[in-house]
């Protein structure tokens, strides 16, 4: 399970949303299920931004969607940004041999 929030962030509002980022991002990562939590910034734009998650499956993506982690961050870009788009993919893993 992925999960993309694409967001961009008030630019007098940059630093304080990167520190509340940097705080929270460590937590997110040792939340169980988590494979990784990174945040993207998009070239040639520092406001325009991507926080992406990946999960084990989408039961562990809802509890931290559920969670108090979760909800602090989602605040944060709720006060922080001018726009977020949140979206969520379930990719499958392809067996070996199929594809390409």
């Amino acid at each position: 399970m992925v999960s993309n929030t694409e967001i961009t962030v008030q630019p007098e509002h940059r630093k304080e949303f990167f520190q509340t980022v940097s705080a929270i991002s460590n937590k997110i990562r040792g939340e169980k299920g988590c494979v990784s939590f990174r945040l993207f910034e998009e070239a040639g734009n520092e406001n325009s931004l991507m926080l992406v998650g990946e999960w084990d499956n989408k039961a562990y993506w809802e509890l931290h969607s559920a969670g108090e982690n979760f909800a602090i961050l989602h605040g944060s870009v709720q006060v922080l940004s001018i726009r977020s788009k949140i979206g969520h993919k379930l990719l499958s893993v392809l067996e070996d041999g199929e594809g390409s």
